[in-house]
């Protein structure tokens, strides 16, 4: 018999991954960093896409506002337009007044809704800005077809619009939903107040 022992220490077993569970977390994290990134991604354009948005609806109402002080300071068109140079044959005017007739139209459409629903006076010129973003609702003298000159006295309301030939088409509406027309002079709603005809 030897008297040499030999030792053996325990040997421990070694815990090996598992490798689904490790494929299982390298894919949770790949997937949190794809969403992390996605989402900030996201984000980036929302921010981009409303700063462009910002500037775009400032230069619009830049332009607008820069339209509207032009339209403005056009003299009156009555005094400076073709009138001045001669009246304009009656099919030439209706084809050219197409616009400002129509103008007229809706302005007077919009008093009609505002009297349906009691109120005739929300149909001045400042209530009215919003209701058609194509035209221009002012209180003074309409130059262009599409500036609508709106005056309101007495129960009455009126409108007047210039045509490109230098015919102003007015039109005058009462609490009873009686419609007149004129062709008035000063081209305004104050002076469309005094409409009598009939079309």
């Amino acid at each position: 018999m030897s008297d040499t022992f030999t030792f053996i220490a325990p040997v421990m077993p070694r815990r090996r991954a598992d490798p689904f569970a490790v494929k299982l977390a390298a894919s949770g994290v790949v997937l949190l960093v794809l969403i992390s990134a996605f989402a900030t991604f996201v984000v980036a354009q929302e921010r981009s896409a409303d700063a462009r948005h910002a500037v775009l609806e400032a230069r619009t109402a830049a332009e607008e506002q820069a339209n509207a002080d032009r339209l403005a300071s056009i003299p009156d068109a009555a005094a400076t337009g073709p009138v001045a140079a001669g009246p304009v044959p009656g099919g030439v005017a209706k084809l050219l007044d197409g616009q400002a007739r129509d103008a007229a139209e809706r302005a007077l459409a919009l008093a009609r809704g505002a009297l349906g629903r009691g109120d005739l006076g929300a149909a001045d010129a400042t209530q009215l800005a919003g209701a058609d973003p194509t035209l221009l609702f002012v209180d003074g003298a309409s130059t262009a077809p599409t500036i609508v000159s709106v005056a309101l006295s007495g129960g009455s309301w009126a409108a007047a619009v210039m045509g490109p030939s230098g015919a102003c088409y007015g039109v005058s509406l009462d609490t009873q939903g009686v419609v007149r027309y004129d062709r008035s002079r000063p081209c305004t709603g104050r002076a469309a107040l005094a409409a009598a005809g009939a079309a």
